[in-house]
């Protein structure tokens, strides 16, 4: 009885643990304004979902490929963006989850482990403000790579228990859906997700000798919408817009040594943790065998490949190694797992390193989050003036540059403010947004109302 009390409170804990971490990601994605690219599509009238269709298809002949991500976008256009921010914030727990589930599993309430994945996620992932709060990022990024982690873990609990399915064709048809939609998400994490899913179809082929049904139709789907999103024409419309310094042999060692200096800039402490647990393990442990690691080399190696597949994209933006960092949080998740509890030292050495950044955190977030909602007044003020210009008829408007000490990390809104500069890409999008003719704009001790 005691055992169950106590099971049950480790549980109560977790799902604590995992509402406060819902609030805190909700709070910043509410004080997180629309800005360049969502001012564009609030824009857009549909007349109903046809619409959206229909502007995704144009968007596949004309920009880029993306049709699944930009197609979740356009669906959120539609609402206010309230009820963005509460699934999204709903999408973020959920990535935050499957990689706790890749590392411990489905039955255990490890909240140490849980509060430790969401301080790596926050502190460490990719321009955390762009790929998780941004609406237009986030649709693009944390929304993909859910999709893409979420069939991964699936498909890998499947293979491990082998059980039978009650309505197999129904799960079949699934996961082919499934398949075409997380290959259809994300250039380089989608083809990391085939990797994965590929390597765990051999290593079942190898132990079992036999090719499940359900292997078919991941690996079908897979490739499918993959296929379906390089080769989509919008790509080769962008890439004509698009020129580079250096040609020839030397463009693709440009682009290595770029790729280089990312992978230092945000994987670097993943590859440090995972060695330095993995070299302390043999040690330690006396492990000489690489099964016990396969599913932490497997989940590295797929981050590694899903940055340098960029060596075949034009400068991509820093955000598009989200995915690559969220497998190789995955496979941190996975190593640090392994720490025994009679290991005394090491055991005492992580909760008390969890409990301390957990503290660290609190801080880190308070700040950030009233520079967040200084950031949201100033928004909102400059939103006021402008609807009430607008009712008077003028449509030709000096407007105030949000003011650089409320600049934060958790914000990307300094980076796509207005400029100076009338006819830049940033005014434009607030241009079109607010339905204006023209925006002069200004810094904010220089403009009067």
């Amino acid at each position: 009885m005691q055992v169950i009390k106590n099971e049950k409170v480790k549980k109560t804990i977790f799902f604590i643990i995992i509402a406060i971490s819902f609030f805190a990601v909700l709070i910043y994605n509410f004080f997180t304004p629309l800005m360049s690219d969502d001012l564009l599509f609030y824009t857009l009238k549909y007349d109903g979902i046809g619409d959206v269709f229909r502007e995704g298809y144009d968007m596949y002949m004309h920009t880029n490929g993306r049709f699944v991500l930009h197609t979740i976008l356009r669906l959120f256009s539609l609402v206010p963006k309230n009820i963005f921010n509460i699934f999204n914030s709903f999408c973020f727990i959920l990535l935050m989850l499957l990689i706790y589930w890749n590392a411990v599993g489905f039955k255990k309430y490890d909240s140490m482990m849980y509060i430790m994945i969401n301080l790596f996620a926050w502190n460490f992932s990719v321009e955390f403000d762009q790929t998780v709060l941004w609406m237009s990022g986030a649709c693009n990024y944390l929304w993909g790579t859910t999709i893409i982690l979420g069939i991964v873990t699936y498909y890998r609990f499947f293979l491990e228990s082998d059980r039978t399915i009650k309505h197999p064709l129904v799960q079949n048809i699934g996961l082919l859906i499934w398949g075409v939609l997380a290959g259809w998400c994300n250039e380089n994490t989608s083809g990391g997700c085939i990797l994965i899913t590929l390597s765990l179809s051999v290593m079942y082929f190898v132990k079992n000798k036999r090719i499940l049904p359900q292997t078919i139709c991941v690996i079908t789907g897979l490739f499918t919408g993959f296929l379906f999103m390089i080769f989509a024409p919008g790509n080769m419309v962008r890439r004509s817009y698009i020129s580079e310094s250096h040609s020839g042999i030397m463009k693709y060692v440009a682009r290595f040594l770029k790729i280089n200096g990312r992978v230092n800039q945000y994987m670097l402490l993943y590859i440090a943790v995972i060695i330095l647990l993995l070299v302390y393990y043999i040690y330690k442990y006396k492990q000489d065998s690489y099964k016990e690691f396969i599913y932490i080399i497997l989940f590295s190696v797929a981050g590694l490949a899903t940055c340098y597949a960029l060596i075949l994209a034009p400068e991509p933006m820093p955000r598009a190694y989200f995915g690559a960092n969220i497998f190789f949080l995955t496979a941190v998740a996975e190593t640090v797992s392994k720490i025994r509890k009679e290991d005394e030292i090491l055991s005492s050495l992580k909760t008390g390193a969890i409990l301390v950044g957990t503290i660290w955190m609190y801080f880190s977030y308070m700040e950030n989050g009233a520079n967040l909602a200084r950031l949201w007044r100033e928004v909102n003020e400059r939103e006021a003036y402008i609807l009430e210009q607008t009712e008077k008829g003028n449509y030709d408007l000096t407007l105030p540059i949000i003011r650089e000490e409320f600049k934060c990390k958790y914000s990307f809104l300094k980076d796509v403010d207005l400029e100076p500069t009338e006819d830049s890409f940033n005014n434009a999008c607030y241009r079109v947004g607010y339905n204006l003719n023209s925006i002069k704009a200004v810094p904010e001790e220089e403009w009067e109302p």
